[in-house]
């Protein structure tokens, strides 16, 4: 991969990432109906920063090596726990 597509793909994730911030900020805000909307955007970027992890780790990119998304895959996967038990609790109110 080129030089400049790697920074275009750190800017993807460094933008869910501060997405996901915000969302998270907003839900913990809103009420009801509209911080199920915000917990359920929450979980949607997620997956896109579990796929773009997938994408960086594949043979064809090679952007980080396979120990360190493990690493990632294993703290996005403790991320997707609390979205999910947050997700959980605000049902059974």
């Amino acid at each position: 991969m080129r030089k400049p597509e790697k920074f275009v793909y750190r800017d993807y994730l460094n933008k869910s990432y501060m997405r996901m911030l915000r969302l998270c900020i907003k839900a913990n805000w809103a009420h009801g109906n509209v911080r199920r909307e915000y917990q359920s955007e929450l979980d949607v970027e997620l997956d896109i920063i579990r796929s773009l992890v997938d994408v960086a780790a594949s043979p064809e990119e090679k952007l980080i090596s396979p120990g360190l998304h493990e690493v990632w895959s294993k703290e996005l996967k403790e991320i997707g726990r609390m979205i999910g038990g947050w997700i959980k609790s605000d049902a059974s109110r």
